[in-house]
């Protein structure tokens, strides 16, 4: 029994001694150089627009083109913002919600 009482807390004591030297006890954000980074961030503009018989989510893309965005990107964004729309097809006299990328000026804020 003194033998498994030993044996789990050396185990104890070297896990944690390991996690400490690994960790660390100090903060590293105290040691660390502010540093300036410049990220173009953009924002989605919505469209909304109201389908008529025979439209397809293709079809609304290449009638509100967006060339800063991929097809895929695009697609998700158009799904995160008609989440009804996933399980099923477009229904001509609905109001949807079309996601067009506009680009903001640079933002810079320090890391």
């Amino acid at each position: 029994m003194r033998i498994l009482l030993l044996a789990v807390l050396l185990f104890v004591t070297f896990h944690f001694l390991r996690m400490d030297l690994v960790e660390g006890t100090i903060p590293l954000a105290s040691f660390s150089n502010e540093k300036q980074s410049c990220v173009e961030q953009t924002d989605i503009a919505i469209i909304p627009v109201t389908t008529v018989e025979g439209d397809t989510i293709e079809s609304l893309f290449a009638l509100y083109p967006d060339p800063s965005t991929s097809f895929i990107e695009r697609l998700s964004s158009f799904y995160s913002l008609n989440p009804h729309l996933q399980n099923q097809a477009l229904i001509g006299g609905e109001k949807v919600k079309l996601p067009l990328s506009q680009p903001n000026d640079n933002s810079c804020a320090n890391e």
